[in-house]
């Protein structure tokens, strides 16, 4: 997906166009043996738009951060355009669990965004058989932050890695950063340096005034997710 729009960005001297971040297109064998791996921050999923015998068809991106409901249930965190409600969650070749929560923005027929500001997140539920949803990698969140413009940020993705930079703007819900993003990083988590507090996750590139490719990203801001997918708490350490 390539999508295209523009985003409102007052502390920018210029307008600030953005593209969603693609997730990768899979066709992998899957197994429905137990993996009993550990999903966290920074792994990479595949959601299964469509099964062909043992193969499945989706699309990679990064998970952003592990949540917690109420009654205690994990859910993993990412963007929303990497799965609608119901689809299958491919780990390691492993189908480990289900897309329980999701907003994708909508796109037009030119593959801009029909609202600008519209959210991008979802969460998925993992079978306790299958794998376990764990702080694992390099992303170790103290608590939710709000992010300011100037803040020194990192982000991992499963096709950059680790990336660092800036913020540049807060419009909305939305954060725009210099970090670069590329296909497979979507829904990667967004992280301020001097306080490990968790920020956003990785919904599209972004291209800052006339460049002519992407020079930074936009995240969707961690906080408002949360709170939108039901008053989830982020699971911190």
């Amino acid at each position: 997906m390539t999508a295209r729009s523009l985003i409102p960005a007052a502390a920018l001297a210029a307008a600030l166009t953005a593209a969603v971040a693609p997730a990768a297109a899979y066709a992998d064998p899957v197994l429905t043996s137990v993996s009993t791996a550990s999903i966290g921050p920074g792994s990479t999923v595949m959601t299964v738009s469509q099964m062909h015998g043992n193969t499945a068809d989706g699309l990679g991106c990064t998970v952003g951060f592990l949540a917690q409901r109420p009654d205690g249930t994990r859910v993993g965190v990412y963007a929303g355009h990497c799965g609608d409600v119901g689809q299958k969650v491919v780990f390691q070749n492993h189908i480990v669990g289900t897309v329980a929560s999701s907003s994708s923005p909508k796109l037009t027929a030119a593959e801009t965004f029909v609202d600008t500001n519209a959210p991008d997140w979802a969460t998925f539920t993992v079978d306790p058989a299958a794998a376990s949803l764990m702080p694992v990698g390099r992303v170790h969140p103290l608590s939710v932050g709000h992010a300011k413009v100037g803040d020194a940020v990192c982000s991992d993705g499963a096709t950059s890695g680790w990336r660092c930079g800036t913020v540049v703007d807060v419009t909305g819900s939305y954060i725009a950063t210099t970090i670069g993003v590329s296909t497979g990083d979507s829904g990667g988590p967004l992280i301020r340096t001097s306080d490990n507090a968790a920020l956003g996750i990785a919904s599209r590139a972004a291209t800052f005034g006339n460049a002519p490719t992407p020079t930074g990203s936009l995240f969707y801001d961690l906080g408002s997710a949360l709170a939108a997918a039901g008053g989830l708490s982020l699971v911190t350490g």
